[in-house]
């Protein structure tokens, strides 16, 4: 009887161990250099400047990032400028929307705004093409 009931405690318990080892945080990597930018553009409905990285295979866009535009300036050729904050607010990559609330860069305290987002770089894609 008694090796029945260790047996079934050590079962829960590794069990258990395994649900909290899979749980833990997942954690944000660093933002990719810039070398690996595919795309960067003005969407003026969110008012956001939108980067595109393909960190793996250059034909697939694998890590975004939005920044705040705090300006737009128009040059006097026409062409705008923008003056943007320092670091992203937002990052979708892993399948999920990050944000980081005090836009202090990556280092640890961005949190997870959404789960199982895909991020659908084409919109972008072609308003970077007819540029």
């Amino acid at each position: 009887m008694w090796p029945k009931i260790f047996l079934v405690s050590g079962m829960l318990w590794i069990g258990a161990v395994m649900i909290i080892s899979a749980a833990e945080p997942r954690k944000l990597p660093a933002l990719p250099s810039p070398e690996l930018r595919v795309a960067e553009v003005f969407d003026n409905r969110l008012e956001l400047w939108i980067e595109l990285y393909a960190t793996k295979d250059p034909n697939v866009v694998d890590y975004a990032t939005a920044r705040k535009v705090l300006r737009v300036i128009m040059n006097a050729d026409g062409i705008p400028g923008y003056d943007l904050a320092a670091n992203p607010i937002f990052i979708w990559w892993g399948r999920a929307l990050w944000k980081d609330p005090e836009e202090d860069g990556i280092n640890g305290n961005e949190v997870i705004q959404e789960d199982n987002v895909i991020f659908h770089p084409n919109p972008y894609l072609r308003l970077y093409r007819d540029q």
